[in-house]
């Protein structure tokens, strides 16, 4: 199934300019999979040592926030959308 997957401009420099992208996968982390094999200097700006999603950012799907310990194992579907985005911080 394909699903589609956007990302902040400051990621989407590494993936060729583009903003969005569809991957054929069934979980999130096959979603990263396909889109770091695609393009792979994105890889380091996703993911840590232990190859999980970095704790800067956060991802939504389909609009509603994810928590991080639910994403490695999250299926999808071809009719969600996900969105890497940056988490703010301020003090």
């Amino acid at each position: 199934m394909t699903v589609r997957i956007k990302l902040p401009e400051e990621l989407a420099r590494y993936c060729g300019g583009r903003d969005e992208s569809e991957v054929e996968a069934a979980t999130f982390e096959a979603v990263l999979a396909r889109l770091i094999e695609q393009f792979p200097d994105v890889g380091p700006r996703l993911l840590g040592r232990g190859g999980h999603l970095l704790s800067h950012l956060i991802v939504f799907r389909n609009g509603s926030s994810v928590p991080a310990p639910k994403l490695p194992k999250l299926a999808v579907t071809s009719h969600d959308e996900l969105e890497i985005m940056f988490l703010a911080s301020g003090g």
